[in-house]
């Protein structure tokens, strides 16, 4: 440690006049300065000679070597397991049209539904999952949420379809959702579904946002797997329980670096990989970091 005080003529911290007193501990500096100025303690890193450490014998202390190649070689284990989830992702990223569903053309009649699947444990079903849409002037046909290119309604999934009715059936009230309790885990934590609706061919996108947030499984809650849920009113949406849990949500899975790596939402540009490199980076820096100020 050592004493410095800053010289505002240069704007740089000098040492002239300044000493480490004798008081000095593990715990504090004391400085004695025959001038009065801005003066603080100052712990200076140790220095690193790279030629040294790369020519010294590493059988000697090993440790700190089997420590960096053992992370490196979890590095190199996850980049193999992220990737394969990256490309796993790309699949849900999209919309999917229904297996056999013939679209109708008419823009006033086209809905896409996005279904998000909540992140507790068994919250993914393998059920086949159905919803029909109420809105003023009729209610769909039920559509079965299907899709033969990928795995749906897994735990934390965002999960799309676009569907269509044969008219128009007005501004939406509810929907029913349901499940035929089927296959090995048919318990399922609906989250939320939101649904895009184009009002006629002028006119921009309405979105009608349905708060489910409750399981439909015969084992949890009230033992039901069929649910009518009403449109979302805008005071519903700014509680504060649907906006901590909304965002609380969101920070975990997307804003967390390390948390992120397993819980990426699909759509983020932000890949795995990337996500696990920047771990990587800054355990390393961390580790450097040590070895220069301890």
């Amino acid at each position: 440690s050592s004493c410095v005080y800053f010289d505002e003529d240069i704007h740089l911290w000098q040492t002239d006049g300044c000493e480490v007193g004798l008081l000095t501990n593990m715990t504090h500096i004391h400085c004695r300065c025959d001038h009065l100025t801005k003066f603080a303690g100052f712990v200076p890193p140790n220095p690193l000679n790279i030629a040294e450490a790369l020519s010294a014998n590493v059988l000697e202390n090993p440790a700190g070597l089997v420590l960096v190649l053992t992370v490196f070689a979890s590095y190199l284990f996850g980049i193999l397991l992220t990737r394969k989830a990256d490309r796993r992702d790309l699949q849900k990223a999209g919309v999917g049209l229904l297996p056999g569903h013939i679209l109708n053309p008419r823009k006033e009649c086209q809905y896409v539904i996005t279904v998000y699947t909540g992140f507790r444990g068994n919250a993914g079903t393998t059920a086949q999952v159905t919803v029909a849409l109420n809105g003023f002037k009729n209610e769909s046909v039920p559509f079965k949420l299907r899709d033969q290119q990928r795995v749906l309604f897994e735990k934390g999934s965002v999960d799309s379809f676009l569907v269509s009715t044969e008219e128009p059936i007005g501004e939406l009230t509810h929907l029913r959702v349901w499940h035929n309790n089927g296959g090995y885990s048919p318990g399922w934590l609906a989250n939320t579904i939101i649904i895009f609706y184009n009002v006629s061919k002028t006119k921009c996108r309405l979105l009608y946002p349905f708060l489910t947030k409750r399981w439909l499984s015969v084992d949890e809650d009230d033992g039901k797997v069929h649910r009518v849920i009403p449109t979302a009113l805008p005071e519903d949406l700014k509680k504060f329980r649907n906006l901590f849990l909304a965002k609380s949500s969101r920070d975990i899975n997307d804003g967390h670096l390390w948390f992120s790596v397993v819980g990426r939402p699909a759509r983020s540009p932000f890949t795995r990989v990337q996500r696990l490199s920047c771990c990587l980076t800054l355990l390393y820096s961390t580790m450097l970091t040590n070895i220069t100020f301890f």
